[in-house]
């Protein structure tokens, strides 16, 4: 038996199960998951870490189609988000921009007993939402209890004393899961959630799917430092990057042309992979 190293360190049996489910989940035909699984199967040894298989994986589908494999790394790219929580801010701005909210991010409201900074403001058919943005830097770390109470705590202070909105409900968004608890305590105060696999119909992934929405993250060939002047820019999207000229966005974020064209090309690939497979 090969025992697999999970990101929290608990051990657990390799099952290439995982991996055909994962694989066609993210659009893989079942042939091309089962091919891949076994070729990771013939690979892995006693000890191997749960990185390092989805590390072989993205391999193996990088060779095939580089739009699925985005797909695969969806929930990673969400992770290189960071490290701060400016940058997720930023892409929950441009998310909800996308779905027809009007956006402002990083506003200082006056609360009852003490201002407020909001991640975003986002407002929609009448109703205007108190945004906070809870990004974490690593897997495995759930969105609890404590996050949600202090959102709530937040909206109750700015609902008292706040003259300038008036809040229709408090959403909190993050990049991982929720707990049970925080699910719980939200269902019971009408607070808004959205994160990974929550909810079912319009989890943070869902709505990037529909939209065919890849942030800019998914992108092998953009470094840390260029992923942030892209995002800083207003390019959160890899479709943002296909609608401005290669110039501007060069003079824009001071990345070299060339890189710039290399990174288009990229994107390109991925898109036009995807829309052919619609």
């Amino acid at each position: 038996m090969i025992w697999v190293i999970k990101r929290d360190g608990r051990k657990e049996a390799f099952d290439k199960k995982k991996i055909i489910n994962t694989c066609m989940r993210s659009g893989v035909s079942r042939e091309l998951a089962e091919e891949i699984a076994e070729k990771v199967e013939k690979k892995v040894y006693n000890g191997i870490t749960t990185d390092k298989i989805l590390e072989m994986v993205l391999e193996l589908l990088e060779e095939k189609t580089l739009a699925q494999a985005a797909r695969y790394d969806l929930k990673m790219a969400l992770f290189r988000l960071g490290p701060a929580g400016y940058e997720f801010e930023k892409f929950v701005s441009r998310l909800l921009e996308e779905y027809g909210y009007k956006t402002k991010t990083n506003v200082i409201v006056k609360g009852y007993c003490v201002s407020h900074e909001i991640d975003v403001i986002a407002e929609k058919e009448g109703k205007i939402y108190m945004i906070e943005c809870k990004f974490h830097n690593t897997p495995g770390i759930y969105t609890g209890l404590k996050e949600v109470m202090y959102t709530y705590a937040r909206f109750l202070d700015i609902k008292q004393g706040s003259n300038e909105y008036c809040f229709s409900q408090a959403w909190l968004f993050t990049n991982t899961k929720f707990s049970s608890e925080a699910k719980k305590f939200a269902k019971c105060r009408d607070i808004l959630l959205t994160g990974w696999k929550f909810p079912s119909d319009e989890s943070i992934e869902k709505l990037l799917e529909k939209k065919n929405l890849y942030p800019i993250t998914v992108l092998r060939n953009v470094s840390r430092s260029e992923k942030q002047a892209f995002i800083n820019a207003g390019f959160v999207f890899c479709r943002d990057l296909l609608k401005e000229n290669p110039k501007i966005i060069s003079e824009i974020t001071g990345i070299k042309l060339k890189k710039i064209k290399e990174i288009i090309k990229e994107a390109e690939k991925i898109l036009g992979e995807q829309y052919e497979n619609k």
